[in-house]
């Protein structure tokens, strides 16, 4: 199987340019992502694949993330330090909490409903926390103390965990989410640890320093170290295919890996600065998010 270009979708311009996360809404075919220059998420229909409309009024929006099963739809708002949280069927508003300065990362536990906001500091990297956000009341349970920048995170209903990547050390942090504390963290071999999926008990790194790290969640063991072309952001995997996806904005590229055999499979030109991107499992489609064109790129798997 290989990604082909299937289509394009204009996105309004905001006032500056620059797309953050972005995550799928599955039940409703839609694509959700944070337009941080136009202080909005934006809203693409995936299956006839088209700009839908905004959820204005989110300042500075970085992080996106859903919860199909509950039916909530998170964003970080890092201009305001504050968390919105939608009804993601419907896209109702039900709530902010404020959170430490300049969220950024976002992972949802969902057997406490609880939804943890990894905050950059203030200044930037300094005193960088992450907030505990009960969903229901809209309060701040806890703020736990970060050892560095924090990064992309995801959470693990198997161990019951958030695993959080640290920008510096190069970490990725075990969060106990019954007992709300950090037990212990995993070494990363790459400078910088930026983006981060979980899969089969292997925890998928993609670092600055310019390699894709597959360690063991467990034992921490360094089981691959796969070379990138550059300085990667977001990942995206879909189990299924067993395809792992690494977007590189500079020089735009996007970099495809089998999740099993942890070798690269192919690698394919962008757009230079595109460095989010979402996947539809669905549609079993890549939207790559180009500041410069203005939209997003669809790229198909086709065999």
């Amino acid at each position: 199987m290989s990604l082909v270009r299937a289509a394009f979708i204009p996105i309004p311009p905001g006032a500056k340019p620059g797309f953050d996360h972005a995550d799928v809404y599955r039940a409703g075919r839609r694509m959700y992502v944070a337009h941080t220059g136009a202080d909005r998420i934006d809203v693409l229909d995936c299956a006839a694949r088209t700009y839908l409309r905004a959820l204005p009024d989110l300042l500075g929006v970085a992080g996106v993330l859903v919860d199909e099963e509950h039916d909530l739809l998170f964003s970080s708002d890092r201009g305001c330090a504050r968390v919105s949280i939608f009804r993601c069927s419907d896209e109702r508003l039900l709530g902010h909490a404020t959170v430490g300065p300049h969220p950024n990362g976002l992972a949802y536990d969902r057997r406490r409903r609880r939804l943890y906001s990894f905050n950059l500091g203030e200044p930037l990297g300094k005193d960088c926390t992450a907030s505990v956000v009960d969903v229901d009341s809209m309060g701040v349970l806890a703020e736990l103390p970060l050892p560095g920048r924090p990064r992309w995170a995801v959470y693990d209903p198997e161990r019951d965990a958030v695993y959080a990547n640290i920008q510096e050390p190069a970490q990725i942090v075990c969060i106990n989410c019954e007992r709300v504390l950090i037990e212990r963290a995993l070494d990363v071999p790459s400078a910088g640890p930026h983006g981060l999926s979980l899969d089969s008990g292997r925890l998928f790194c993609a670092a600055d320093g310019g390699a894709l790290d597959v360690l063991s969640r467990d034992s921490g063991e360094v089981l691959a170290s796969l070379p990138l072309p550059g300085v990667p952001d977001v990942v995206m995997h879909d189990p299924e295919l067993r395809r792992l996806y690494v977007a590189i904005g500079d020089p735009g590229v996007v970099c495809s890996f089998h999740s099993e055999r942890l070798e690269q499979l192919e690698s394919f030109a962008t757009e230079q600065g595109a460095h989010t991107t979402g996947w539809d499992p669905v549609g079993r489609c890549l939207y790559v998010f180009c500041p410069g064109s203005g939209g997003a790129a669809v790229y198909e798997e086709r065999a």
